[in-house]
Order: C-alpha cells, then sequence, then structure tokens
C-alpha cells in the first residue's frame, strides 16, 4: 500500500491526479500534514522528530509491503520517516526533496524567511498569504497549466486556516528539520529522486544524491511541483519504483 504525502499548502486532494494516472489496486493512504486541514489542532506536534514519529506510527498499521511517496515538504517528512525506520517501507518515491541544511547560517536565514510568512499569516490573513506564494518563481512553470488545475489546486489553499500553516512553518519548515544528507546515502531500500527540469535547485539536488541504490528521475520541461504539472510521470515512477522492489 502507498502512503502520500503532500506539500506545503496541499492536502490529501492534491494527488487525485496521481492516484487516476497510476491506478492504484489499493487506495493509497493519504494523510494530512501537521497544521493543515480545518482539523488541523486535533493532530499537533512541536517538533519535526515528533511529526515523523506521528506518521511513522501510523505507516506501522498499513498492510504490506508499503511504499512511501512525498512532495516537498511532505518529502522531507517522509525522508525523517525513511531515515528513522526504512524497515516500515519496501520502497520510496522522494519528489523535490531537501535533505536537510548543515549550518547555522543557513539554518538562521531560512528561520527568518519562514518566520516572516508566518507573521503573514496570522497580520494579513491566508488569501493575502496564498496570492504571494503563488507569485513565487519557483512556480513560474505553473502558468501554462489550465485554469481548471490551477483553480483546483487554488481551492486547496484556501481550504487551511492561517494559523494552521503558520504553524506548519514553525514546526516543519527547512529551518527545523534535522539533515538527514548521511542518512539518504546509507538507506538500503529503492529510491526514486525526482525533480523538474525547469526547477534548476531540486534537480541538481537529484543529481547529487543519485547513486547505485538511490535512482534521479529529472521530468523535462516542468518545475518544482511536479505532482501538479507531470501527474502521469509520477503515476509511472510509483509503479516503476513498486516493480523494482519486488524484482
Amino acid at each position: 500500500m502507498w502512503m502520500l504525502l503532500h506539500g506545503f499548502t496541499g492536502s490529501p486532494r492534491s494527488w487525485e491526479r496521481v492516484v487516476k494516472a497510476a491506478d492504484f489496486q489499493d487506495e493509497p493512504e493519504r494523510p494530512f500534514l501537521m497544521g493543515h486541514g480545518v482539523d488541523w489542532n486535533r493532530e499537533r506536534v512541536t517538533s519535526f522528530e515528533e511529526e515523523v514519529a506521528r506518521l511513522s506510527a501510523f505507516a506501522s498499521a498499513l498492510a504490506h509491503p508499503r511504499y512511501l511517496c512525498g512532495y516537498s515538504m511532505g518529502a522531507r517528512v517522509a525522508l525523517g520517516m525513511l531515515a528513522s525506520g526504512s524497515e516500515l517501507f519496501e520502497a520510496a518515491v522522494l519528489i523535490g526533496v531537501d535533505p536537510g541544511l548543515d549550518n547555522a547560517e543557513a539554518r538562521a536565514e531560512r528561520r527568518a524567511t519562514d518566520a516572516e510568512r508566518a507573521r503573514v499569516l496570522r497580520t494579513e490573513g491566508l488569501e493575502a498569504f496564498v496570492d504571494a506564494w503563488e507569485d513565487q518563481p519557483l512556480f513560474t512553470s505553473q502558468r501554462g497549466l489550465s485554469a481548471d488545475v490551477l483553480d483546483a489546486q487554488r481551492e486547496i489553499r484556501l481550504g487551511h486556516e492561517a494559523e494552521g500553516l503558520a504553524a506548519s512553518l514553525e514546526v516543519l519548515g527547512l529551518a527545523e528539520m534535522p539533515s538527514y544528507a548521511a542518512a539518504l546515502s546509507s538507506l538500503d531500500i529503492p529510491i526514486t529522486l525526482m525533480a523538474g527540469g525547469r526547477d534548476t535547485k531540486f534537480a541538481t539536488i537529484v543529481r547529487n544524491l543519485s547513486s547505485r541504490t538511490h535512482t534521479g528521475r529529472i521530468v523535462d520541461g516542468v518545475g518544482h511541483n511536479v505532482v501538479l504539472e507531470a501527474p502521469h510521470a509520477v503515476a509511472t515512477a510509483l509503479k516503476t519504483m513498486k516493480r523494482r522492489a519486488h524484482g
């Protein structure tokens, strides 16, 4: 059974086009990350490691064989789950993953950026934040998508609560995540690392982290959100990884 973890401002609905394209035999589990959804406070945690433990406990109750996929923030949480208990899963796909910051200066800079984002959420409101979030150069490649696809994504984003997303940044932001680079290199389960070809930063990460065990997959012509922009490529990667895990 697959477990799919969405990115920041996303939701379980963010995977719908991938799920349709993959035609899974069993419906995958798609939990909310902490801070997302209207009931976010019921699953509140206070550290990145707590969220990893919460979702790992959830995964341990799933039927075997188990597979894990995450996008962006969800990929970072997924990497934490693999680092703390790779025996839970037979294989994984990590899309747009950052393995973590390994120096104090970079960590402080990112923490300040996320603190400003949290301030905007709390003082200017959810819609103003979403407007600014969608205007980032990171998402420029999405402008060629259909209005229906973009409207559905915006609806998901506006379905959260400002305080929940602010709390998510403070707990699951990149600055709060341990560096898992060394752990990733030592994992012995098959992992596919994916990034969009137009997402220079994360495509470089994929190339640097690919190895005998970890396969790199660059999807040409798309940006950071490969799940949104190329759902069929993600679906193919999931099916391929499942076959690889068993043969």
